[in-house]
């Protein structure tokens, strides 16, 4: 028994000096769990439809070397078409593509552990990289031709790329990391428009208020902006070269979901060439699907109408605006999840999810702004990765929300909630668990 006892002390040494070393094992069984979810209970070859079933139909296409793209082609930001025709070229049956999801879903929690180890310390990147090994939104989203998955990729990395510069000591490194940060800046884009708003959000916030030289962030700004300006141009061209030659970026379909958000309470809209919906309404119990005489992809004829709607019923539309942005937070599990055989673990796992850590994470920021003080909570870093949900806020506000948009950012959610947990230890220890509550009493501060 002694020396069982003095290999736990040596291994609880060892943890202790390489605290990533406790995470391992999480994230081997996470890497298991998603081999054995996608090649075994969910190919998303086998579940195409919808969203799905529009980017493999375009990558179809666009995998004919005459093909001419089309405005129904850019509908939706062009980088998850144009990759799954990448590799419909090479393998029409999609398990290349298959076996690049599940790598892709592997190498998430690495990249929120870089974001906490990045923003914070090492320990926080353990305890990061094990919650986000078993996080099921993160291992399911493998098994859906979406582009979700990648952006749970690309949005920590980004945000780690950025900080990993700012805090950088050599010119190389930090241009090195800055040129990386805006060239992810500039693909997450490319997957999800909101990515855009999301990023600049945090840059703006971290910029601005927290602690710190401002110089090293402006150059990294500088750096990072005129890395992704070639990219914007790019994506620009091309999106109105398919649009009849009308300027739309990343996309030209923003303006039908700004009508979907402000039309009354639709569960879908029936446009001359398309409808579409929104999951979050079909949950509140919406059954109406107004017709609208002119074609998805008509941005003046949409907002003109939402507009009109808008001024006809302005609390209305407020009321939705802010309804958009709590269906984002919703303890609902995400599309298309909620009507596949795994919705019971998805959303018992998104109650888990919203009580451990999103509401830790709030209280967080207001433990920071009462122990240490709203300036100091402002400053803080914690406050600068929050920053990160304004602009996602600020996006489903204007046009349509559901749980699914904020799936990409929940590693902020992760990170801020392993330090919410480590700040109530460091500050009352286990003593935490053991102290009686008396009525009226108000701890001294």
């Amino acid at each position: 028994m002694s020396r069982i006892g003095a290999l736990l002390r040596k291994a609880a040494g060892l943890v202790a000096r390489f605290p990533l070393l406790a995470a391992l094992p999480f994230y081997v069984f996470g890497v298991f769990w998603r081999w054995q979810h996608v090649f075994v209970r969910h190919d998303p070859r086998n579940t195409v439809f919808s969203d799905m079933g529009m980017y493999v139909s375009i990558a179809r296409r666009l995998a004919d070397p005459s093909y001419v793209m089309t405005k129904y082609d850019v509908t939706h930001p062009p980088a998850t078409s144009w990759l799954f025709a990448q590799f419909y070229a090479r393998d029409a049956s999609f398990f290349e593509l298959t076996v690049l999801q599940v790598v892709v879903a592997s190498l998430i929690p690495l990249a929120v552990g870089w974001l906490a180890w990045a923003a914070f310390d090492r320990r926080c990147a353990a305890w990061s990289i094990a919650i986000s090994s078993c996080y099921f939104n993160h291992i399911e989203f493998a098994g859906f031709f979406l582009a979700e998955v990648y952006m749970m990729l690309l949005i920590p990395a980004c945000m780690a790329s950025y900080l990993v510069a700012v805090s950088a000591t050599s010119v190389v490194r930090r241009v090195g990391f800055a040129i990386l940060a805006g060239m992810l800046f500039v693909i997450a884009i490319s997957f999800k428009t909101v990515a855009g708003p999301a990023l600049a959000g945090f840059w703006a916030v971290h910029w601005l208020f927290t602690s710190g030289s401002r110089k090293p962030k402006t150059w990294v700004l500088a750096v990072t902006t005129l890395t992704s300006l070639p990219g914007l141009a790019l994506m620009g061209k091309r999106c109105a070269t398919a649009n009849e030659g009308k300027f739309c970026l990343p996309s030209n379909k923003s303006a039908a979901d700004f009508l979907l958000g402000h039309y009354d309470r639709v569960a879908s809209i029936q446009w001359t060439d398309a409808t579409f919906g929104s999951p979050a309404a079909v949950q509140h119990g919406y059954s109406y699907s107004p017709r609208v005489p002119f074609s998805i992809t008509d941005h003046e004829q949409n907002m003109r109408t939402a507009w009109q709607w808008i001024d006809d019923h302005k609390l209305e539309s407020a009321v939705l605006s802010v309804q958009h942005v709590f269906d984002m937070f919703a303890p609902n599990a995400p599309w298309p999840t909620i009507w596949t055989p795994e919705w019971p673990l998805a959303q018992a796992q998104t109650y888990l999810f919203v009580m451990f850590l999103i509401w830790p994470s709030m209280l967080l920021l207001f433990d920071i702004g009462t122990i240490n003080g709203p300036l100091a909570m402002l400053r803080s870093m914690e406050t600068a990765l929050a920053a990160v949900l304004l602009g996602v806020s600020l996006g489903v506000f204007i046009a349509t929300g559901e749980p699914r948009y904020r799936l990409p950012f929940d590693c902020v959610f992760i990170v801020l909630g392993v330090q919410f947990y480590r700040r109530m230890l460091v500050r009352h220890g286990w003593r935490l668990f053991r102290r009686a509550y008396r009525p009226g009493h108000m701890p001294a501060t």
